[in-house]
C-alpha cells in the first residue's frame, strides 16, 4: 500500500532535465507550506543556482496556524486552562503552567520567524550541497536522490502519528475526568509538531552531509584497494606501455586524492553552515525540552510520593500524561545527538583511509599526494575536535 502511495506521488512530479537536491524535494517543500512551516521557500533556477522565493500559500498557512496558535494561548491563559491539575493538584499549583506557558511562547515567537522565514528560505546550505554534488560527479561518484520522496513522505507519517497519539494520550488520561479542553490539546500538538519539524530539518541535513561523508571514504578507499575501474583500464594497457601507464595511473590517483580533499573541505564549510543555522534555535530546543523533563520528573515523584497510586485509575491517567510528555522530550534530545555524532564518526573516517593509503604500495607519487592531503584532512579533523569541545 506504502509503495503504491509514493508511486502515484511520483508520478506526479514534472519533468526536469537535471535531477538534484532542490528537484526532487519538491513534496518536502510542499508540506512545509501547508503546515505554515515555509513563507520563503528555495527554487533552482535556470542558472544551475539556487534562489529563495516568497509563496502566498505558505504565507496563508502561516497566518491561519499561528493567529489560530496565539488565540488558542490566549483562551488558556484567560480561562487558565490545565490538564495536569485536573490529574493531580500539584504543590506548585498554576507556576508549574505558568512556567511552561512561557518557555513555550518565547520558544515559539522566535520559531515563527526562525522555521518559515530563515530556515525555509537559506539558500547557502542548499547551494554548498550542489556544488559538492557537482564535485562527485567530476569525480565519477554518483549522487542518488530516489529515496527523496519517500522519506519525506516517511516524515510525514511520523508527523501524523506524534500528533494523533499525543491527542489519544490526553484523551485516554482525561476520559473519565472532565471534557478535553480543545484549545489546550492543540497548543501542545502544535508546539510538539513545530519541534518536530526543527528536529526533522536538522537531521535531515546531518543526514545529507554523512551520506557525502561517506562518498568520500567510498572514493578514497576505492583507491587504496585498488577497485576503481581507473585500475582495471590500467592493467590492461600495462603491457603495452608499461612505464607511461604507471605515469598516468599516477597522475589519476593523485588527482583523485587531490578532488576529494577538496570535497571534504567543502563538506566541513557545509557542516559549519549547520552550526550557524541550527546553533541559537537548537539551543533554545534543548533547553525547553530539558526543562520539561525535569519539571515533569518532579509532578512524577510529587505524585507517587503523596500516595496518588493508591487510586489506581487516577495513576495510571496521570502516567500517561507525564510520561508522554517526558518521553517526547528525551527523544528529540536523543535524535538530534545520534545525528550529530554519526556526521562527525563519519567524518573521522577520511583521516584513517589517507593514512593507510600513504602506507600502501601505491608508488612514490600517490603517497606523497596523500602525504600532502593528510595535512588538510587532518586540520579539518582538528577543528571538528575543537568544535565538541
Amino acid at each position: 500500500m506504502l509503495s503504491h502511495v509514493i508511486t502515484k506521488l511520483n508520478s506526479m512530479k514534472k519533468s526536469k532535465p537535471q535531477e538534484n537536491i532542490v528537484e526532487t524535494a519538491y513534496f518536502i517543500r510542499f508540506i512545509r507550506k501547508l503546515a505554515g512551516a515555509s513563507v520563503i521557500t528555495i527554487e533552482y533556477t535556470p542558472e544551475n543556482t539556487v534562489a529563495p522565493a516568497f509563496t502566498w500559500f505558505g504565507f496563508i498557512t502561516f497566518v491561519v496556524w499561528y493567529t489560530s496558535y496565539f488565540f488558542c494561548l490566549y483562551k488558556i491563559g484567560t480561562e487558565d486552562q490545565t490538564i495536569l491539575r485536573v490529574l493531580y493538584n500539584t504543590r506548585l499549583q498554576r507556576y508549574g503552567d505558568d512556567v511552561e506557558r512561557f518557555t513555550v511562547s518565547v520558544f515559539m515567537l522566535y520559531a515563527m520567524w526562525k522555521v518559515p522565514f530563515d530556515l525555509s528560505g537559506s539558500t547557502d546550505d542548499v547551494q554548498l550541497i550542489l556544488d559538492i554534488d557537482k564535485a562527485f560527479y567530476q569525480l565519477k561518484e554518483a549522487v542518488y536522490y530516489s529515496n527523496s520522496l519517500f522519506l519525506a513522505f516517511l516524515l510525514f507519517l511520523i508527523q501524523v502519528s506524534i500528533s494523533g497519539t499525543r491527542i489519544f494520550s490526553v484523551w485516554m488520561s482525561l476520559h473519565s475526568s472532565t471534557s478535553m479542553p480543545v484549545e489546550k490539546v492543540f497548543q501542545m500538538v502544535f508546539s510538539d509538531a513545530v519541534i518536530y519539524i526543527i528536529t526533522a530539518q536538522y537531521c535531515s541535513y546531518l543526514l545529507i552531509l554523512k551520506r557525502r561523508y561517506k562518498f568520500v571514504n567510498r572514493a578514497l578507499n576505492s583507491i587504496r584497494l585498488r577497485t576503481s575501474s581507473e585500475f582495471f583500464k590500467f592493467r590492461f594497457q600495462q603491457e603495452t606501455v608499461l612505464n607511461g601507464n604507471f605515469m598516468v595511473q599516477d597522475k589519476y590517483l593523485c588527482k583523485n586524492i587531490k578532488a576529494c580533499g577538496r570535497i571534504y573541505g567543502m563538506l566541513y564549510t557545509a557542516t559549519e553552515t549547520a552550526n550557524k543555522k541550527f546553533g541559537l534555535v537548537m539551543l533554545m530546543m534543548m533547553f525547553m525540552t530539558l526543562l520539561f523533563t525535569i519539571l515533569y520528573l518532579y509532578y512524577f515523584m510529587e505524585a507517587t510520593a503523596s500516595g496518588l497510586f493508591h487510586d489506581p485509575e487516577k495513576y495510571i491517567d496521570f502516567l500517561i500524561y507525564v510520561f508522554w510528555q517526558i518521553g517526547y522530550a528525551v527523544s528529540v534530545m536523543l535524535v538530534c545527538i545520534y545525528f550529530s555524532e554519526a556526521t562527525v564518526r563519519e567524518a573521522q573516517v577520511t583521516p584513517q583511509v589517507i593514512h593507510q593509503i600513504i602506507n600502501s604500495n601505491l608508488g612514490n607519487t600517490v603517497e606523497t599526494e596523500g602525504a600532502r592531503s593528510v595535512t588538510t584532512f587532518l586540520v579539518i579533523l582538528l577543528q571538528f575536535a575543537t568544535d565538541i569541545h
